[in-house]
């Protein structure tokens, strides 16, 4: 048996070897890919800070220019549409490749529509009609356009047709500064196929009059440029290496997120926890840059180290638990060898330990005899003398004491003599489980013999604690019993003795016996208190 035992405890430390092994290859190889994992994440922080500055700076740069060509505007006192030309000439789609074009608008209510109209003709916006469907009670009117695209742009376009250009330009308005819209589709695009289409936001700057010309100070009207974001981002990232990297611009002003542009939309994103983002501002909007990664990201990294490094650390884990089974092996058949030599020694050992199990059994058997009644289960007489000595010496110089009540039943002959031994026992065993349950987990329920009962009570500290106990026995007992179908009454004399520092255990219990014999002949059912001239007389619970 014990050589099967080795044999398999061989076959259980190669395969423990083996599993330790692989475990450790596992975290070996968990450990390359966690490096290479925390190599990407900071390649992938470091694109999102550039990708970040990138846009930002591009953003800016869009937004100075425009601001630059609001102050000419505002500078002129006379602005016509030749001014116009040569404010915009320096604007060209190769300066400004996210740009699709620009325009200066103007407010005008319904009542002022023919009047705004007559005298932007004679600033030089020659055949300019201001077109409106009338749903609004504010319009803002393209004057002068300049298309920087392939595309055509017609003056006299009405902004507040809408939303979200009108917004922004009323926000423009407000604020004195460069906002940008809501993503949209520019009207100029709708008509394009839905493929040549891409999400579009526009930027307006406030013009007011400079200082020296007679609106100075004055609201005149707005810049506007219309922006196409995938042409923006791709000019915004030209000069980053986003091959590994999506890049996904999205406006977060909205009610419901909008995705502005996304780059590289050739190479396949992978989501996870490499993915960054980054939030920035772009004419009073709150923009969101999100980068993720591409399957090449780790390019640079050798992505087969992992399964090399896994492959090494198997073929090491092989070797090792090989040896531990040769090894094995060896102490196996040389315990074997033991074992045939000292198997007669341990057959007398496992009878001699047998043995001594057996003595320990019948000495238990026999104690527990000894110490309890055979009837209730109760400690007895000896085990009670025991427990009180033990008692008095722990609680000698504690801060509390202890208190011994003698117990006997009233009442109990009767039930003995008219109804038989059997029902006077099985009294006797429900006494004794309300006695337990009228004390604390640790006192001590005694049965002396016949009806006579004693309980130790510790960890008490004044007499009030004894009787509280003493009045639930007194009370227990009052309860009918019930034995073969009939009910039976009894009751109960108690005497209650205080521990007193001095006395010994004989003396407690013979204190509390005669303090018992004092409530009995007092008239039963209840308690007396040993050495009390005034409590000897008992206290009745009978009503």
């Amino acid at each position: 048996m014990h050589a099967t035992r080795r044999r398999w405890t061989g076959i259980a430390l190669v395969a423990v070897v083996f599993a330790v092994g692989l475990a450790g290859s596992w975290a070996g190889t968990t450990a390359v890919q966690r490096a290479q994992q925390r190599h990407a994440g900071q390649l992938m922080d470091q694109h999102a800070d550039e990708v970040s500055r990138a846009v930002t700076d591009e953003a800016d740069r869009y937004r100075d220019t425009l601001s630059d060509v609001a102050a000419s505007v505002g500078a002129q006192s006379d602005f016509t549409a030749a001014d116009f030309t040569e404010i915009t000439s320096k604007l060209s789609r190769q300066r400004l490749p996210g740009a699709a074009g620009v325009a200066f608008a103007v407010s005008a209510d319904n009542d002022q529509i023919s009047t705004v109209q007559a005298v932007w003709r004679a600033q030089g916006a020659s055949g300019l009609t201001l077109t409106t469907d009338g749903a609004a009670n504010e319009h803002m009117f393209s004057i002068f356009t300049r298309s920087l695209d392939s595309a055509t742009s017609a003056p006299g376009r009405d902004f507040s047709q809408t939303p979200e250009p009108a917004d922004a330009l009323r926000v423009s308005r407000s604020t004195g500064q460069v906002t940008a819209s809501h993503t949209y589709t520019l009207l100029r695009d709708r008509g394009l196929p839905s493929s040549q289409q891409q999400m579009s936001f526009l930027l307006a700057a406030p013009v007011y009059g400079g200082l020296g010309t007679p609106t100075a100070g004055r609201f005149q009207g707005w810049m506007v440029m219309n922006m196409r974001g995938g042409d923006f981002i791709e000019e915004a990232l030209r000069s980053q290496s986003r091959g590994p990297v999506t890049v996904t611009l999205i406006d977060l002003s909205t009610t419901v997120p909008t995705v502005v542009a996304r780059s590289n939309t050739a190479a396949v994103p992978e989501a996870g926890p490499l993915s960054r983002q980054r939030t920035i501002i772009v004419g009073q909007r709150r923009w969101q840059l999100r980068l993720e990664p591409t399957s090449t990201l780790l390019v640079s990294a050798d992505r087969q180290m992992p399964a090399l490094a896994l492959g090494l650390t198997v073929l090491i884990t092989l070797l090792v638990a090989t040896m531990s089974g040769i090894l094995a092996g060896a102490r196996n058949r040389a315990m074997d060898k033991v074992d045939q030599a000292t198997a007669a020694l341990r057959d007398d050992i496992r009878r001699r330990k047998a043995l001594e199990v057996q003595l320990r059994q019948r000495e238990i058997e026999l104690r527990q005899l000894a110490l309890h009644d055979p009837l209730t289960g109760l400690a007895n007489r000896t085990l009670f003398q025991e427990s009180v000595n033990h008692a008095i010496a722990t609680h000698s110089h504690g801060a509390s004491t202890l208190a011994v009540l003698f117990v006997d039943l009233d009442g109990f002959k009767q039930i003995n003599d008219n109804h038989g031994h059997g029902a006077g026992d099985a009294v006797l065993n429900e006494v004794a489980t309300r006695l337990r349950d009228c004390v604390r987990t640790g006192d001590t329920v005694a049965r002396f013999g016949g009806d006579e009962f004693a309980v130790l009570a510790e960890q008490v500290t004044t007499i009030d604690d004894a009787t509280i106990v003493a009045d639930r026995i007194i009370s227990a007992m009052q309860r009918p019993f019930t034995i073969g179908g009939r009910i039976h009454h009894i009751s109960a004399s108690a005497g209650v003795a205080l521990y007193d520092y001095d006395a010994s255990a004989d003396a407690i219990i013979r204190s509390a016996d005669e303090a018992m014999y004092t409530a009995k002949t007092g008239g039963k059912n209840h308690y007396a208190i040993a050495g009390d001239p005034v409590a000897t007389e008992g206290v009745s619970l009978d009503g």
